[in-house]
């Protein structure tokens, strides 16, 4: 990463996303635990057929966090980079504008906050160049 903001992007989006996962794991890993540990007080029947399912839940659980793993840091990088991205485009384009390259204009996605902006500083820079 190039630009510090779509690491701070990154890290927030991250954590957004991260954070619901794991307390859910987390609840879900001590409701099987809490269950193994009553064991004692559910009569061996039941026992016999909530083990297996609690098998299936971790095998389930250990083949899946690595994926939704996975899953959730593509997301993030696409989701920073989305935010970031229109940021830095538009500080590299105002740095070649205050190189002195005065007839550069700034070009933004039609979807980016950012275009208000752009078009106000394109404005700001053709006033500069009639006068």
């Amino acid at each position: 990463m190039r630009h510090p903001i779509q690491a701070k992007y990154l890290l927030v989006v991250i954590v957004a996303m991260l954070a619901p996962t794991l307390v859910i794991g987390i609840c879900l890993y001590h409701l099987l635990f809490y269950l193994l540990a009553k064991q004692m007080a559910f009569p061996e029947a039941i026992m016999a057929n909530l083990v297996p399912v609690l098998d299936k839940v971790n095998a389930l659980l250990a083949l899946s966090l690595p994926i939704i793993t996975i899953t959730i840091l593509i997301f993030a990088v696409v989701i920073s980079h989305r935010f970031a991205g229109p940021i830095e485009r538009l500080e590299n384009d105002l740095d070649r504008i205050l190189e002195g390259d005065i007839h550069h204009k700034i070009h933004v996605r039609k979807k980016d906050d950012l275009k208000g902006i752009a078009t106000r500083i394109n404005a700001l820079v053709a006033r500069m160049k009639k006068q």
